[in-house]
């Protein structure tokens, strides 16, 4: 075989995994399939659930690069439900939500990398860390994401979710109201699905 050919062969060959390499894609959060819910302990004998109704923003994924792994969540507080309509106004008025003020909770990622395994764990694990902004205050917090995986919806469009579970201090972010008959300890969990854009 004529060398100028052999060497353009090999060339071509190394360079192939470069062209199926799959790029970081971009997801808009569907919010028919996505939901935020939360418990709180009430006067130390129960837990209290409910959920936000609307949740929208975009997250992108690159299982072969995570560095480019990115989220940015935005929850409308006024739509807090916890199936009793006078218990929502209360959550929604300066005692806590104080929607009027803060309207949105945001969660911006700064920073990820691959997290920790366990035997149990259905999907790809990732340790998220980005600025969650609540009740007018914003904290960095790393949050235990998974993955779990993509699919193809009934229109043909490629459609990816993961999920996260995470406790925060409710204090931590000056909602103080009832303390301790409500408790201090939100736990949450998040369910996201999202359509590729």
């Amino acid at each position: 075989m004529n060398p100028i050919r052999l060497l353009l062969s090999a060339a071509l060959l190394a360079l192939l995994p470069l062209g199926f390499a799959r790029a970081a894609e971009t997801y808009s959060i569907d919010p028919v399939h996505s939901s935020i819910s939360f418990k709180v302990r009430h006067l130390g004998v129960s837990n209290v659930a409910g959920r936000f109704e609307t949740v929208g923003g975009t997250f992108t994924y690159d299982e072969a690069d995570p560095a480019k792994i990115a989220i940015s969540l935005k929850i409308e507080t006024g739509t807090v439900s916890t199936n009793n309509p006078d218990r929502d106004k209360h959550l929604k008025s300066p005692d806590f939500f104080n929607v009027a003020q803060f309207p949105a909770i945001t969660f911006t990622s700064t920073s990820v990398k691959v997290g920790t395994k366990a035997a149990t764990d259905d999907g790809t694990p990732y340790d998220i860390t980005g600025d969650l902004s609540f009740n007018g205050v914003t904290k960095s917090v790393t949050l235990p994401v998974r993955f779990l995986g993509t699919g193809k919806g009934m229109k043909g469009e490629t459609r990816a979710g993961g999920e996260a579970q995470f406790t925060i201090k409710r204090s931590d972010y000056g909602m103080k109201g009832f303390l301790p008959a409500v408790g201090d300890d939100v736990a949450v969990t998040v369910e996201i699905e999202g359509v590729q854009q």
